[in-house]
């Protein structure tokens, strides 16, 4: 109802999906850390809050009906972590994820939001990447409109200059300053990203990391070293850090994988470092700890690489790593997914574009295992590597 209210009064079009009134609690069932590959995958990097984008994506690929409900059938959408901050609805993107969760595993299929950096920092009151849009949609419908009236006010007191000067100087700056700290919604902001909130409690049970067939979909990238653990000991490491029921994300240790520079939600070495025979070859043998051959990330962006582009993911080290975060929502760009289907990998724009990666070799059939089953060792490579 919040969003609806800012819409009309600042005169922006309605949004189509409104999240129901829902009770504090996680969809049961975990994320399968390995399985085969599904016969669709559909990948979407950071989205940053742009619902609409989530939303135009989904339906262009035949996975959402309009009306927000699940038509995918078995096919699989992995999100890569990032979904809240700097844009305009990451609340609602996130109940979008949740509740389209529950009704593909009822049709088969599944939705796979892995764990990224922005999780962590929303979840533990680290606030410097929220927008005044993010604490909005937290808001009342009683506090937007006194919120709203105030902001008319301070923008017009901006505006005239005072009565010595003729000058006005800039008033985007100075009114963002006051939007920021006169916003409301911050307390339910912060009560809906605990523990006891809805999406707080689903951020606590995202995978560091999984894997179908030969693909690895992990939001900043496994390094040797973390990767060593398996899959499985990520898990069991990711939920040990978690369970110590960190209020800030101070409380983490620097070391520990939710916030380690080189860990499984923050590291960009194999994005950014210079391409070279010593780095494919760490990325081969992290690839080999969790049994894949590809590694899917997001976290850095595909055009901060040497020729990279907006809205186009880039393809790494032969092929080994595909940065998936293609700045979804930016001004005058369509954005992109990645499509994994009849052993292709392809780049796929709202628009209806598409063009193919590369083709795969599948790997060979995986058990599966379910977040949080530590009763067995992580399984092997498992792939053919010709």
């Amino acid at each position: 109802m919040a969003l609806q209210v800012r819409a009309k009064l600042l005169g922006e079009p309605a949004l189509r999906y409104a999240p129901p009134t829902l009770s504090p609690s996680l969809p049961e069932g975990s994320a399968d850390l390995v399985r085969e590959t599904p016969s669709r995958i559909i990948v979407v990097g950071d989205l940053n809050g742009h619902l609409t984008v989530l939303q135009r994506t989904l339906e262009g690929l035949r996975v959402m009906t309009k009306e927000g409900h699940w038509c995918g059938g078995r096919a699989v959408l992995v999100q890569l972590g990032d979904v809240p901050n700097r844009g305009p609805h990451p609340k609602a993107a996130m109940n979008l994820l949740l509740d389209l969760q529950q009704e593909a595993r009822e049709a088969g299929g599944d939705v796979v939001w892995v764990l990224g950096n922005h999780e962590v920092l929303s979840a533990l009151r680290h606030e410097a990447y929220v927008s005044v849009e993010e604490y909005l949609e937290h808001a009342t419908e009683a506090e937007l409109e006194l919120y709203y009236l105030e902001r008319f006010r301070v923008q017009f007191e901006l505006l005239t200059p005072a009565p010595e000067a003729r000058l006005v100087p800039p008033v985007g700056g100075r009114l963002r300053v006051w939007e920021e700290e006169h916003s409301p919604g911050k307390e339910a902001y912060r009560r809906e990203m605990g523990p006891t909130g809805r999406i707080g409690a689903a951020i606590r049970v995202l995978p560091a990391a999984v894997r179908m067939g030969p693909f690895v979909f992990v939001h900043g990238g496994l390094s040797e070293g973390w990767a060593a653990l398996g899959l499985e000991g990520l898990e069991a490491q990711r939920a040990a850090e978690w369970a110590t029921a960190p209020d800030f994300y101070e409380d983490l240790s620097p070391d520990s994988l939710l916030r380690d520079p080189s860990g499984p939600l923050w590291n960009r070495s194999y994005c950014l470092a210079p391409a070279s025979a010593a780095l494919r070859r760490e990325l081969d043998r992290a690839l080999d700890s969790v049994g894949g051959r590809y590694m899917f990330v997001g976290h850095t962006r595909s055009d901060a690489v040497q020729g990279g582009l907006p809205s186009r993911p880039s393809v790494r080290h032969g092929r080994r790593l595909v940065m998936a975060d293609v700045g979804l929502g930016d001004p005058g760009e369509p954005g992109g997914v990645l499509v994994i289907e009849r052993k292709r990998v392809e780049a796929w724009s709202p628009g209806g574009s598409k063009s193919t990666l590369f083709g795969f070799e599948e790997a060979k059939p995986a058990r599966r295992v379910r977040a949080g089953d530590r009763s067995s060792q992580a399984p092997g490579p498992g792939v053919d590597r010709q």
